[in-house]
């Protein structure tokens, strides 16, 4: 027969072992949920890895429009995995405004007295429905006087049929009173964006839709999210993770493109217990020496990148084309980049890549008869591009705007030229007095205008 002691010790190493299991347990569960990933959501705004600029922007619209209970429309735009969509929600819950967010349903086919199958209901109503109930009507339960209404998922017969989407538009500005927020990500296909298929210049002049365009997260943005997931890690989820280092913090950063979401999933498998890593990416590591001077060396890691598109940026895009490289192949002589692999990247954003290239071609050239060419090149991209209404030829003219500045550069400039921005010029219009100075001097007939008829005007006529 055992002591009591004896056996009131082994039922409390049993009652603890059976605690720590059920903890275990939980924690298993919890983190193979569905929505796992929400487990290291942010909590707050202050957690966002987005600029600081682009949540001012969003919140001071979110003020005036949900004060005024207007039918405002907001387009959000940018690359996968930039807080767009985790950046409205977190504003919308400071401000304590609720989200009603558009989900594409299934279509479901029901079979007709004739034996064909036909659609109950159309997912454009469906869609015009659902946004103006959730912009005019609010629950009996819910104390939220403010509210806003979300559209991500798009109903595909509005890819197909863009016109539908504008009569959309059109009731929503008339009947709703709460406003719409539209979110789109961008693609390199252009057939795929929604943003540039659905939201043309002159939609977004008719409707004035605000555009904040979000670019991808910086380094250091990347880095402090991932490092509150790692003390979200280290402090809740031991059982399934190990503890996340600082190199595996650094490899996962450099590996994510400034994609925060891809960056979370990558941390996540890499911290996996019983996981196995194996991309290899190049680590600036900082090295004391007995100077005391700081010198980077370079270490190589391994860890797996989940499946992450390596795009490429504008400014290598701009430093490929304005600086060919030309190698030899099989006895001839091709450029190293060809110019339909970087039209590719760029064709959600073919007007800005242009602009970019005609601010920054000019140093580049050593040749005025080179020069030429590359000029006459993007004179007829520009004429190109300006028909936003056929989509082709935003294609064939930025593939003749890259091509011709690649192939006019016989002898690039082999010296550092930083990249420039475009400028944006406006244009000041003469007011209706000013009209006839230049009916006088033949340069304003119909609707046409002298490209620098402003200039002009104050010389011919200083006192208007």
């Amino acid at each position: 027969m055992k002591p009591k002691g004896q056996t009131t010790t082994t039922n409390i190493e049993k009652t603890d072992s059976t605690k720590k299991k059920r903890n275990v347990e939980q924690n298993i569960v919890n983190i193979n949920h569905k929505n796992w990933m929400k487990n290291f959501d942010p909590k707050s705004v202050d957690d966002l890895a987005v600029h600081n600029k682009k949540i001012q922007d969003i919140e001071e619209w979110l003020r005036i429009t949900c004060c005024n209970n207007n039918s405002d429309i907001l387009l959000l735009t940018g690359p996968v995995g930039c807080g767009k969509t985790t950046t409205i929600h977190m504003l919308a819950k400071k401000h304590n405004i609720k989200v009603t967010e558009w989900i594409t349903p299934l279509d479901i086919e029901i079979p007709s007295f004739n034996g064909d199958y036909e659609f109950r209901e159309k997912q454009s109503t469906k869609f015009l429905d659902f946004i103006l109930k959730a912009a005019n009507f609010t629950s009996l339960l819910d104390s939220n006087s403010k509210k806003i209404v979300l559209v991500e998922d798009f109903p595909n017969t509005f890819l197909k049929t863009p016109s539908e989407f504008t009569d959309i538009l059109n009731q929503y500005k008339n009947r709703a009173k709460s406003p719409i927020v539209f979110i789109c990500s961008d693609s390199h296909t252009d057939n795929k964006n929604t943003a540039s298929s659905l939201f043309t210049p002159s939609l977004q002049e008719q409707f004035q839709i605000t555009q904040i365009v979000f670019n991808c997260v910086s380094v250091t943005g990347l880095r402090s999210a991932l490092k509150r997931v790692a003390e979200l890690i280290s402090k809740n989820h031991t059982s399934i993770y190990n503890t996340p280092t600082g190199d595996m913090i650094e490899c996962v950063v450099n590996s994510s493109a400034g994609d925060v979401r891809s960056a979370v999933l990558n941390l996540h498998f890499a911290c996996l217990k019983g996981g196995n890593c194996n991309l290899e990416t190049s680590i600036v590591m900082a090295k004391e020496t007995k100077t005391k001077a700081a010198k980077k060396k370079k270490q190589t890691s391994k860890f797996l990148s989940i499946g992450k598109d390596q795009t490429v940026s504008i400014l290598h895009g701009v430093g490929r084309v304005l600086n060919p490289k030309v190698i030899s192949v099989n006895n001839s002589e091709r450029l190293s980049h060809s110019p339909s692999d970087i039209i590719e990247q760029f064709l959600g954003h073919s007007s800005s890549f242009v602009n970019f290239l005609a601010e920054n071609y000019l140093p580049h050239y050593s040749s005025i008869d080179h020069l030429d060419k590359a000029a006459g090149a993007l004179s007829d991209a520009d004429i190109m591009l300006a028909e936003w209404r056929e989509k082709i030829c935003q294609e064939i003219g930025l593939y003749v705007a890259v091509a011709g500045l690649m192939l006019a550069n016989k002898a690039p400039v082999s010296a550092w030229n930083p990249v420039r921005g475009p400028k944006n010029l406006k244009i000041v219009y003469p007011s209706p007095h000013q009209f006839p100075v230049l009916d006088q001097n033949y340069l304003h007939k119909g609707r046409v205008l002298a490209t620098d008829y402003k200039t002009y005007l104050h010389i011919i006529c200083p006192n208007n």
